[in-house]
């Protein structure tokens, strides 16, 4: 087993900016799904944010993700208290590109930078901000609780391609982390969780008094794992 190394959780004194950022996302060693997030401002003009901090606080239910004060999608979250969390797949990567550079900065509120990015708006279903016809899978959410820069959506409303649900959609989905920082990684293939003799492992951990069982829910059947493939540089 290799050694383990402590990671300081400070930048050095002189790193400031994109710099300092970087040095904390060089770091991140977990795995972070790559979402854009809509909103609309005042007058309905929509924004589009490429996020890499979304976390699944309950599946379906609720959402966090943050966001600079600075930037369109935040003001616009405060002022109207909705968003959408569109899920991109490796087909756009270039657009999801292209709406990261256009917002790196916030830039002018007239412009619809969904547009700018070369992607379609199209109505959501219960909220105002609109949802990217692109994008493979869309969470609709209202405000639930904002503290500093975090902000917590309830889902009132999800939808996908109807190809997501008949098992013929071949499109994946992207993700980053410390390995991916200069590019990103795809989830691949699925795999099934390796077999456990319960009846040994049970004799090996001795634990007599509690009976160990699997914490799978039967809803999900058989469970498995996925993969990650990073592109070939």
């Amino acid at each position: 087993m290799d050694e383990k190394v402590s990671l300081p959780l400070q930048t050095p004194e002189n790193s400031k900016g994109e710099q300092a950022r970087n040095w904390y996302k060089r770091r991140n060693y977990i795995i972070c799904p790559i979402v854009l997030i809509t909103a609309v401002n005042g007058k309905c003009t929509p924004n589009a944010a490429v996020k890499t901090n979304l976390t699944t606080i309950s599946s379906m239910k609720h959402y966090a993700s943050s966001c600079s004060p600075e930037h369109h999608t935040h003001r616009n979250i405060m002022e109207n208290g909705e968003f959408v969390v569109n899920v991109p797949t490796e087909d756009i990567v270039a657009q999801v590109l292209k709406a990261a550079i256009t917002t790196e900065k916030p830039c002018p509120v007239s412009v619809n930078e969904i547009e700018n990015a070369g992607l379609t708006p199209i109505p959501a279903e219960k909220v105002k901000p609109p949802r990217i016809k692109e994008c493979v899978a869309h969470h609709e959410c209202i405000l639930g609780w904002f503290r500093d820069n975090i902000f917590v959506g309830n889902v009132v409303a999800a939808s996908v391609d109807s190809t997501s649900i008949d098992g013929t959609d071949k499109r994946k989905p992207i993700v980053t982390n410390a390995q991916g920082l200069d590019g990103y990684a795809t989830v691949g293939k699925v795999i099934r969780w390796p077999s456990i003799n319960m009846k040994s492992f049970r004799k090996q951990r001795r634990h007599t008094c509690i009976p160990l069982q699997p914490q799978i829910p039967r809803q999900y059947g058989r469970v498995s794992a996925l993969c990650l493939e990073f592109p070939t540089p």
